[in-house]
Protein backbone atom coordinates (compact mmCIF):
# COMPACT_ATOMS: atom_id res chain seq x y z
CA UNK A 1 0.00 0.00 0.00
CA UNK A 2 1.70 3.08 -0.98
CA UNK A 3 1.16 6.04 1.10
CA UNK A 4 2.92 9.76 2.42
CA UNK A 5 3.76 10.80 5.50
CA UNK A 6 1.60 13.45 7.21
CA UNK A 7 3.35 15.65 10.08
CA UNK A 8 5.69 13.80 11.98
CA UNK A 9 8.25 11.75 11.48
CA UNK A 10 7.69 7.88 11.36
CA UNK A 11 9.83 5.07 11.61
CA UNK A 12 8.82 1.87 9.58
CA UNK A 13 10.51 -1.08 9.16
CA UNK A 14 14.64 0.48 10.91
CA UNK A 15 14.30 3.14 8.29
CA UNK A 16 13.21 6.64 9.61
CA UNK A 17 10.60 8.71 7.14
CA UNK A 18 10.04 12.76 7.02
CA UNK A 19 6.97 14.72 6.46
CA UNK A 20 6.23 14.29 2.95
CA UNK A 21 8.05 11.16 1.97
CA UNK A 22 6.38 7.97 0.18
CA UNK A 23 6.86 4.52 1.09
CA UNK A 24 5.28 1.27 0.88
CA UNK A 25 3.87 -0.01 3.85
CA UNK A 26 1.68 -3.11 4.51
CA UNK A 27 -1.50 -2.12 5.02
CA UNK A 28 -2.63 -3.71 8.46
CA UNK A 29 0.79 -0.93 9.41
CA UNK A 30 -1.52 1.73 7.91
CA UNK A 31 -2.35 4.61 10.73
CA UNK A 32 -4.40 7.41 8.94
CA UNK A 33 -3.06 10.10 11.82
CA UNK A 34 0.24 9.18 10.51
CA UNK A 35 -0.17 8.64 6.84
CA UNK A 36 -2.03 9.61 3.51
CA UNK A 37 -3.34 6.84 1.79
CA UNK A 38 -1.98 7.42 -2.30
CA UNK A 39 -3.82 4.17 -3.06
CA UNK A 40 -7.45 5.80 -2.76
CA UNK A 41 -8.75 5.30 -6.35
CA UNK A 42 -7.86 1.10 -6.30
CA UNK A 43 -9.67 1.15 -2.67
CA UNK A 44 -12.84 3.26 -4.08
CA UNK A 45 -13.13 0.58 -6.96
CA UNK A 46 -13.34 -2.09 -5.02
CA UNK A 47 -15.70 -0.56 -2.67
CA UNK A 48 -18.03 0.16 -5.88
CA UNK A 49 -18.05 -3.39 -6.75
CA UNK A 50 -19.07 -4.55 -3.17
CA UNK A 51 -21.83 -2.14 -3.14
CA UNK A 52 -23.00 -3.60 -6.59
CA UNK A 53 -22.65 -7.13 -5.51
CA UNK A 54 -24.74 -6.30 -2.25
CA UNK A 55 -27.82 -4.74 -4.47
CA UNK A 56 -27.78 -7.32 -6.67
CA UNK A 57 -28.54 -10.22 -4.00
CA UNK A 58 -31.40 -7.45 -2.46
Amino acid sequence: MKVRVKDFPVRYKDTRYEKGDELNIAQDAFNDELFVCLDKQKDEKTTDNTESETEDEE
